[in-house]
Order: structure tokens, then sequence, then C-alpha cells
């Protein structure tokens, strides 16, 4: 794949923290770079409705008092407006089988048929809530769900990693893909890159985790570029053959699967953990233990301290792995994107000159732990961030409010889309905590992206938060009565993915041939043609009860989306039956093509008369 490499001279961004990053980066490669001026910061006034009858105030959840930020009242809509460009996603997590699949799939052998049934009621449930986009996590712990000829068959889908069960032919991720386009919604591959093991006992150590995996693994093929901390072990982003290994497996899945995205989370270097010494609770960081000095001694570049070195090493891997997608995307007219999903705090204004957020320096930020996620959105390397804003309008270190206002401002002249990461889960993890007692929170937070001119989106941690369940967990009434508020008040009707038009590489033609006939069942069948090789990947299907023939469709509406369907490849003609009209009324349907870069085509129109 090739270790691209980063011209620091040519990085773009002039904020005085990323001025600092590239000289520290030039200074170590022997050459200078000049100084350019700094940008000026921008501040952008959140919008609030003139008629005051239509928003309400926020309060704070323990002190009642309004919320405020950059010295304003924080107001949101009552009524959210259907919005026909919004990203929508959920993660569904296999690490653990947290989401998907359940241990019933493989305990007794595995069972084909209960893995699509479980697979095909996630898609539903997503089809109900109107999303229109799914991060599967397909490399949990340095393994895999697919064949792969570089990693081991994951523990979490098979029951014992490296053995393949026998189901013939099936391939539980093209089969996952190809159901999941069916039905209209994205599918991005979810990748940990460097974590191997779960969470272990205080016994533990590198050699016996490392036994834990298959004998063919790479871990246990290259154990000297393997660290442990925290009872985990993990592969080391420092060693060049090890993030040229990453490379290697992500582009595997790009080249081998229709795929429609890459997907990091937040793991590259491990967090900060909790210790007991003497009844005294330490916190041990990775600074504090650097397990990786040693690669650090034989890697790092003249001038070049190890808390500039570990930044780096994700920065190449970000850099080479964005160029290795875009390399493959132009040669075989793919627009398959990329994107991270970082830690919600870059860093506070306090530790960077007042470049990152208003929020305390004693909170965790991405910039502490080596990830630096607002250069990549400075440099264009992503195409999409969902920074994981995990915390409620009330939280005393970093309110959701402030972190969304500051992602707001980073992305406003970058191509990278912004989703926003809204923790959901916390009304079960945080049950104690008043903000996550009130089952507005969440639909509240929407409402406020909503104000902000440079949010494409969000995405909810995790699937099972998005079920109504009668389990007896902790804060699950709660939650319960938050989710029927997002289905009532937020998704209300379908939004397509906002299209990045950059990923394009031919013109997405309409279809054409549209025509509607009733069906014996009472219902109406919408058929249409498409092209074998036109540019198209979804179909958006719109339908208007029609009570005034000169009146014009303004297909801008989201309420007049019926569906969002995937093409039936090798078919010209595609259809869909609309169950849910009525035979005797008149209607205007209208049908466009969608790419997988998701830019729509012109429409094309058919007027249904019984």
């Amino acid at each position: 794949m090739g270790d691209y490499k980063i011209h620091h001279s040519h990085l773009t961004c002039n904020c005085p923290y990323c001025q600092q990053y590239r000289r520290s980066e030039v200074n170590s490669q022997g050459y200078a770079n000049p100084l350019s001026s700094v940008k000026e910061e921008v501040r952008e006034e959140v919008r609030k409705d003139d008629q005051l009858s239509s928003v309400k105030i926020l309060t704070h959840a323990v002190t009642q008092e309004s919320m405020m930020i950059d010295d304003e009242v924080i107001y949101v809509p009552k009524v959210l407006p259907p919005k026909k460009e919004e990203f929508r996603g959920v993660w569904i997590t296999t690490v653990r089988n947290n989401d998907f699949p359940s241990e019933a799939v493989y305990e007794n052998g595995f069972n084909v048929e209960r893995f699509k049934q479980e697979f095909l009621q996630i898609l539903q449930r997503c089809k109900v809530l109107k999303l229109n986009a799914i991060f599967l996590q397909v490399r949990p712990e340095g393994d895999a769900f697919y064949e792969s000829a570089i990693n081991p068959w994951s523990v979490y889908l098979t029951g014992e990693q490296d053995v393949k069960p026998d189901w013939g032919d099936f391939d539980p991720l093209a089969w996952m893909i190809s159901a999941t386009h069916r039905v209209g919604i994205e599918f991005h591959a979810w990748f940990n890159p460097f974590r191997l093991t779960p969470a272990s006992s205080t016994e533990s150590t590198k050699q016996n985790l490392l036994q834990t995996l298959s004998d063919t693994h790479y871990a246990r093929r290259h154990p000297d570029w393997v660290y442990y901390f925290n009872h985990q072990i993990y592969l080391d982003p420092g060693v060049p053959e090890v993030r040229e290994f990453i490379i290697q497996t992500v582009m595997e899945v790009v080249q081998k699967y229709e795929i429609d995205a890459v997907h990091f989370d937040d793991y590259f270097y491990p967090y900060s953990y909790e210790t007991e010494v003497d009844g005294v609770v330490h916190v041990v960081s990775f600074a504090d233990e650097s397990p990786d000095y040693a690669t650090y001694e034989r890697y790092h570049r003249p001038a070049q301290s190890v808390l500039e070195w570990r930044e780096s090493n994700i920065n190449q891997l970000v850099y080479s792995l964005s160029n290795a997608i875009s390399e493959y995307n132009q040669t075989n007219k793919k627009s398959i994107a990329f994107g991270i999903s970082p830690f919600g705090v870059w860093a506070s204004a306090e530790e960077t000159g007042g470049i990152g957020s208003q929020t305390s320096p004693n909170q965790l930020s991405s910039l502490s732990e080596f990830v630096n996620s607002k250069l990549w959105v400075d440099e264009g390397w992503i195409d999409y961030i969902v920074p994981q804003n995990y915390w409620s309008f009330s939280d005393p270190l970093s309110s959701f409010a402030e972190v969304a206002n500051w992602w707001n401002k980073i992305v406003s002249d970058s191509k990278t889309q912004l989703y926003m990461g809204i923790g959901l889960y916390l009304y079960n993890e945080d049950a104690q905590n008043p903000a996550w007692q009130n089952k507005d929170e969440v639909v509240n937070q929407i409402k406020y992206l909503s104000q902000l001119n440079h949010v494409d989106g969000y995405a909810f941690f995790t699937y099972h938060n998005l079920v109504i369940t009668t389990l007896d967990l902790p804060g699950q009434a709660v939650l319960n009565q938050a989710i029927l508020s997002l289905e009532s008040e937020v998704l209300t009707t379908y939004s397509l993915v906002p299209p990045r038009p950059w990923l394009q590489q031919k013109e997405t033609l309409p279809v054409s041939h549209l025509k509607v006939t009733p069906c014996d069942e009472g219902c109406l069948l919408i058929q249409f043609e498409d092209t074998l090789d036109n540019n198209s990947q979804y179909y958006v299907i719109y339908r208007v009860l029609r009570t005034n023939f000169r009146e014009e469709i303004d297909l801008s509406n989201a309420s007049y989306i019926l569906d969002v369907v995937g093409k039936n490849k090798g078919e010209v003609v595609q259809s869909y039956t609309d169950t849910t009209a009525d035979p005797h009324h008149v209607y205007t349907y209208a049908v466009t093509a969608l790419s997988q870069a998701q830019v729509e085509s012109t429409p094309i129109s058919y007027i249904y008369v019984p």
C-alpha cells in the first residue's frame, strides 16, 4: 500500500497549535517552513427562533437556571421541522456480542438462519426509526467478521477465534452488506485498528494474553510489535510495519466488499485507568507507563519528543489510509468514504492558547491521548467526523452544547461533514445523574444541533439502546420514554444522507419509464427502468397526495419521501410496492436515483389516477 509521508510544510491549518505541530515535525525532518498568519477566530451565534412561542429555553438539570453558551441563553425549537438531508446513524457493536450477534447464534454450532434473522431485525428497527446508516464493527479485536487472508475469524462471530464454521459458501459480511443496501441504508465498516484483547484479570501478562490468540494471529507472529497496558494487549502504532498492516487490513475489505465507508472509532492509544494503592486511588495514563518507549527510541526523528512521536504515528496512519482509499476510488470509480469518531473533546481552550473548546482542562481530551482529530479536518484527510459528544447539557466539565458548538466552527471551512455522536447509552450507565433522568435530554440535543449550520446529522451509541425493553436495568424506564420521544418528535420522516459530491466519480442519470398500477391486494405497484451501468445504488420514492393538479411539487420537502430502497443489481426494471396508499386517491409519484456518494439524480414523475 505504501506508507504515505505527510509533507508537513504543506499542512494548511494556520491555528497556533497546528503551527507549533508543523514546526516540531519540520524541524525533526531537517527543513524549515515559513510561518503563516493566524486565522482570525470567527464566532458564529447560535441561531434562535424570533418567535418565543415556538422555542423553549433549556434549564440546568440541577439548578434549574437557564443554560448559557457564549453568554447567550440556549433555545431549542419546540417542533423540529422535517429535514431532507440529515445523516442518521447507529453503531452496531459486535465486541463481547454487545449488540449483535447473540451467543445463541454459535453456541451449538453456527446457525446461519438465526444470524440472518437477528440482523434483519436490526435493519427492520432501523427502518422503523428512519435511520439511513449503520456502523457495523467488522474488526472488534484484531480479528474479522469476514474471510480474510491476514486476520483470523472473530470469536464474536464463530465462537472460537480463527475457526470457520461449516456454513458452505455463506459470506456473512457480503450478505449483511447486501441486506443493508436492499433497504436503502448505508453500510460503514467499523474497524478497531490496534486493540487485540478484552479487559482481563489483574494477574494477566502480555505473554499469557498472546497465548489466547490463534497461532496464525499477526500478534503471535510479531510479539515484539505488541505492548501490554491495563491488562490488555495492543498492536504498537509506532512500528511502521504495524501501520502498513492496518492499511492492508482495511484495504482488503475495501477491495473485496461493497462497503460505503471505512470507519474508525476513538481507540488509538488506550485511555488512562484508575488503580488503588494502599487505599488511595491513582490515575495511570499511557504516558505514565510508556510501554512503547523502546519503539520510540528506535523510530523517532531527531528532536521529536515521545508525545509528538505518538501523535505523528496516528496522523501518519490516517493520512496514509486516506490516500489509499482515495486512489482506490479513483481507479475503480467508487465513492467509499472515510470517517472517524474520536473522543468528543479535542482539547480545552486553556490547554491550547484559546484554540480548543470552552471545556474544563480537567476533562480528558483527544489531544492528551495523542489524537489530533482537528488536524484531520483541517487537512481534509477524512470525509466525515463523528465526535463522541457523550455528555449532557448540564455536564460541569464539558457540556453537550459547548462541544457541539466548537466542532460546528471547526468544520465550517472544511469539506469534512460533521455528524454528532450521541450517548443514548448514558440513560443506563449514568442513571443517577439528574440530566439523564430527563427523557427529553437527547431530543433536546438533536433540536439544538438543528440550529448549527455545519452539523450534517448524528449517530446513536449503541444499537441496543434504541430498542424498548422491559428488562429491569438502571434508567431503562426513562430510556424507553426517550426512545418514544425520538420516534414521535425527531425521527418522523425519512432523510437522505447528505451528498458527498467530491467522491462522485461519474454522473448519476435519472431513471425512466415510471408507471404506477394497482395491485390485487389493494396496494400500488411502482415500476421504472434504470440502466445496468448507471451510477446508482439507491432510489428515492416520493409520494404526494394531489388536491390541486396545478400545484408544483417541492421535492425538497422531506415529508414527501415515501421510502429509500436499494438497487436490484442485474435488473433493468426496478419495482416498489406501496402498501400504505389508498388506491382510490390521486397521487403524484416521483423517483430519483442516488449514487454511492449520495448524489441525487433529477426526478421523473407520474400522476396516478384511479
